[in-house]
């Protein structure tokens, strides 16, 4: 130490301090009052309307080599969104009405949490006019330019901004109404005739930027104060209830000017809005107000009135469900026109494509179901998304997951048979584990993959899996208190663990074989699914992990902590817990032919079965002598895992063929969900094959009784079909017993077309049954039914009767009809330039018009090449093409011919891909066409 000075001025301690103190006030006092100012003069200041154009080539990215925080996709630590204020100006540049951009004007406060002379914010084609930085001591800018790759605005600064500090990023800026359906887009509608647009947002996952410069990250949560410009007779929507109205005199006319202030925060992927003439009906649900806006005349209709009297119930089922308010004060949801997904969760303002919410009064149950799903998922992301929310995409699952978890929960208070929904396990793909290494997420492209089956279903297995090991009763627990303390935050996957671990180890009677974590983990962290193999001569379980990948299962050495809940002769057993990789059970055991065992009972885990041959003959016993001993959700997967296993080489086909045979019996729709997947496609892979003609009887006579059950249900009148609960099951049983030629459903599908033809202007035929009835009525019918059909199609009455009758027409037997049809398909006179490649699509499915369509292909080649079509749109087309191959020698004409007709390697990629394909498709019949014909000899005769 230095020793102490004997001259000076001096201050006391106290004095110091005091001085000190009062210096921070007074900095504390001025940069509130710089923030302040820096708003006020937002809020006063009027938005200019330059002329739009792209970003100047000098605002483009940085100079060549140079390195910096832009070069990360990931954004830098050093500042905190806080607040932004935010106005949108949708206008016209051409003197139209229609809007075709936006102009806007953005204050976003930030705090300084490390040192920085950089200030990054994601941006994406917005062209800017100004930007600045408030603060008490605001820094000088050095300069702006784009990092496109990244999609930063790059701001550098002449100096660091210093920690604890807030600061006013301003900016002035206009960009583009996409039509894509991204961003802030406009869409077009028809009510009463009349064209009308709408624009609306869609900001998930990343196109918040392209609408706002913003902090575009889900864990960067701030509030949100947002003013919208729009002509007075539009109604403007947005998260939260309008605060404030005020107009705006320009020289084209007066515009409205609507506030909305937000007061929780949330991600900006979730910032919402809406501007429209649309109508609106209302209700109340425990003080919260919900309104369904819609277009005038489906709000005149009714539409709207299944969704607002769904709404409510669902919404207090959750309230109550998982003992946290629904936070905010009103609800609106929206029936749009085109949206790019079916529904988007924004807190406050769900948005919808107008089909998947809007009901007529006459249309059919199963469209109630779906629309239930859809507004229970949407509601559950109130709280598991909006409420709390993923730390970043890779935990996605814990968005999407829970989202389909209680979308079947919430959605059985209004159509109680929701409840019964299951995911099996053939229902998603295996492409990346359900939460993914943070790392391995980092770019839009990477972000957008995370929205696949893998996330939704298998997230909501993971929930289902945690359902069953702990009960229900604890897991609502666990999941309450989840919400209570990440309120308005983020959180990652260990997070949820922990909660769940919290409610096990509260109580005695549950005891797992290890913590939350290392069981599910092994489940949500790991690709691919868990196959079971049990022998049950020597009681020995194994595991390994299976990959799906098309025609192939690939072995890899993960392992999973599961457990095994199982039955002996349907009588329950005691639960195994399997982590290694096998393990003895004597009790597995089975010492009688009449002996068997079933496990996975009612799906407590997602992983497939295989058995012993003996075993798996024990169970199609079972099945074909009584299938209620084994539950409902274990016949369809049991058939699932068999057909898999079978693709696979794990089983014989026959051992899939034979869990079949007693499907006359089965009259359960989730079995047959199942089922008739695998059963077409055996068919299609024995086209041109000796078993063709044998395995058509077989299908035959498994369908057709389930086709005369639901004929039953329906009472024998097509007309009787939106009472059923299944349509989507009861087509395909028609497609398929059309396809089977069955008389009965020929005959019913003659006399009601004949019925439409004697009186074209009324066209009773229900919507969803006119595919296939047209279908069965040309097929059976003649000529006079054919141009019939197409004398209907040229009136153009919708564009699904459109599609409807196009399909159907293709179904003609006669050879000189078909012909006629594909020579109609190159006059645009006839059928319209896009629609005629899917005649071709739909003459090629049916074997008698592959031959026709490939060899007028041929001879009319020059029609179908760019740019008349599209190249992508021609590769789909060949593939088509390609489906009916069913020869070597096929294979060989088709490559010979896009070989003399490519410009140098064109096809090249293509051909292989086809030749793959084909050697596939073709290894698979010379494996299993012997072994078919000789099981449906012994089994048909």
């Amino acid at each position: 130490m230095r020793p102490t000075s004997t001259s000076g001025f001096y201050l006391s301690r106290k004095t110091v301090v005091l001085c000190s103190f009062l210096v921070l006030v007074l900095l504390v006092v001025c940069t509130v009052l710089a923030i302040f100012y820096g708003k006020l003069i937002a809020e006063n200041t009027g938005i200019s309307s330059p002329t739009w154009e792209p970003p100047s080539t000098d605002w483009e990215t940085a100079a060549p080599g140079r390195q910096g925080p832009w070069n990360n996709s990931r954004l830098p630590n050093s500042l905190i969104a806080r607040n932004y204020q935010l106005e949108l100006w949708p206008r016209s540049l051409s003197g139209l009405e229609r809007p075709s951009h936006f102009f806007g004007q953005v204050n976003v406060t930030v705090t300084c949490i490390k040192e920085t002379e950089v200030i990054l914010l994601h941006s994406h084609e917005l062209r800017y006019t100004g930007v600045a930085i408030a603060a008490l001591l605001p820094p000088a800018i050095r300069c702006t330019w784009f990092a496109v790759e990244n999609d930063y605005l790059v701001i550098e600064l002449n100096e660091k901004l210093i920690t604890g500090m807030d600061y006013i990023i301003q900016a002035n800026y206009s960009g583009k109404l996409d039509e894509l359906l991204t961003g802030l887009f406009i869409t077009n509608y028809t009510e009463w005739g009349v064209n009308k647009t709408i624009i609306a947002s869609q900001m998930e996952p990343v196109s918040a930027r392209s609408v706002f410069p913003c902090f575009d990250e889900p864990a960067m949560k701030a509030t949100f104060d947002i003013r919208l410009v729009h002509r007075p007779q539009f109604v403007a929507l947005s998260n939260m209830p309008a605060i404030y109205f005020s107009e705006r005199l320009e020289k084209n006319g007066i515009w409205k000017v609507t506030t909305f202030n937000t007061s929780v925060k949330m991600s900006t992927y979730l910032v919402a809005f809406v501007i429209s003439d649309y109508g609106c009906v209302n209700t109340t649900s425990n003080g919260v107000e919900i309104r369904v806006w819609a277009d005038n005349q489906a709000i005149s209709k009714g539409e709207a009135q299944y969704a607002i009297n769904a709404l409510g119930p669902i919404l207090s089922f959750f309230e109550e469900y998982f003992n946290v308010s629904y936070p905010l004060s009103k609800l609106d949801v929206v029936a749009l026109p085109q949206f790019e997904s079916g529904a988007m969760e924004n807190w406050g303002l769900l948005t919808f494509r107008k089909d998947a919410l809007l009901h007529h009064p006459n249309g059919s149950i199963e469209d109630l179901h779906g629309i239930s799903n859809i507004i229970a998922h949407e509601l559950a992301h109130q709280w598991f998304g909006n409420l709390v929310t993923m730390y970043w995409w890779n935990d996605l699952w814990l968005n999407e997951g829970l989202a389909r978890y209680f979308e079947f929960m919430g959605a059985s208070v209004v159509f109680p048979s929701a409840a019964n929904n299951i995911i099996l396990t053939e229902d998603f793909p295996n492409s990346h584990p359900v939460a993914e290494k943070e790392e391995c997420v980092r770019t839009p492209e990477e972000i957008d993959l995370m929205f696949s089956g893998v996330t939704y279903n298998k997230g909501a297995n993971v929930i289902a899996i945690a359902s069953h090991i702990m009960t229900k009763e604890l897991l609502a627990k666990g999941l309450r208190s989840y919400l209570k303390t990440f309120s308005y935050s983020n959180t990652v996957t260990d997070d949820m663990w922990n909660h769940l671990q919290m409610a096990i180890d509260s109580q005695d009677t549950i005891k797992l074989p290890a913590s939350v974590k290392s069981i599910l983990d092994t489940w949500a962290k790991q690709e691919g699914l868990p196959l079971i193999t049990v022998n049950t001569t020597s009681g020995i379980i194994t595991q390994e992990d299976i990959v799906n990948n098309e025609m192939e299962i690939i072995v890899s050495n993960n392992s999973w902590f599961i457990p095994v809940y199982w039955t002996k002769n349907g009588s329950k057993q005691p639960v195994i817990w399997l982590e290694e990789k096998y393990k003895t059970i004597p009790e597995v055991k089975c010492t009688t032919d009449e002996e068997w065992v079933l496990l996975n009972i009612n799906i407590s885990a997602y992983y497939r079965v295989n058995y012993d041959d003996s075993n798996w003959h024990r169970l199609s016993l079972q099945l074909n002598n009584d299938p209620s001993v084994i539950p409902v959700i274990n016949r369809a997967q049991m058939i699932s895992d068999a057909f898999h296993l079978a693709q696979a080489g794990y089983v014989d086909i026959e051992t899939a063929l034979e869990m079949t045979v007693y499907l006359a019996k089965e009259k359960e729709e989730l079995v047959w969900h199942s089922s008739i997947g695998h059963l077409k496609q055996i068919e299609f892979m024995l086209k041109a094959t000796s078993s063709y003609e044998l395995y058509k009887k077989f299908l035959f006579d498994r369908v057709v009784p389930l086709y005369h059950y639901q004929m039953k249900l329906i009472n024998h009148d097509f007309n009787n079909i939106n009472n059923a609960e299944y349509i989507s099951m009861f087509v395909s049983t028609i497609e398929i017993v059309c396809r089977l030629n069955l008389k009965d459903y020929l005959d019913r599908a003659t006399s009601l077309f004949l019925q439409f033809m004697s009186n074209p202007a009324v066209n009773t035929i229900p919507h969803r049954l006119r595919e296939v009835i047209y279908c069965g009525a040309i097929k059976a019918g003649t000529i006079i039914e054919w141009d019939f059909a197409f004398s209907i199609y040229q009136m153009h009455t919708s564009i699904s009767d459109d599609q409807d009758l196009l399909s159907a027409m293709a179904c003609t037997t006669d050879p000189w009809m078909l012909t006629r049809y594909l020579h109609y398909a190159m006059d645009e006179s006839k059928i319209p330039e896009d629609y005629s490649r899917r005649v071709f699509e739909h003459v090629v499915r049916y074997p008698n018009g592959w031959l026709l369509a490939w060899n007028f292909i041929r001879a009319n080649w020059k029609m179908f090449q760019p740019p008349k079509t599209e190249y992508i749109e021609l590769e789909n087309f060949i593939w088509t093409l390609f489906d009916g191959v069913t020869s070597n020698l096929q294979i060989k004409e088709l490559e010979l011919f896009l070989n003399n007709t490519a410009k140098g390697h064109e096809w090249s990629t293509l051909l292989r891909e086809i030749n793959e394909a084909f050697q596939q498709k073709l290894k698979w019949k010379e494996k299993n066409n012997s072994k078919i014909y000789n099981w449906l000899t012994k089994n048909i005769g």
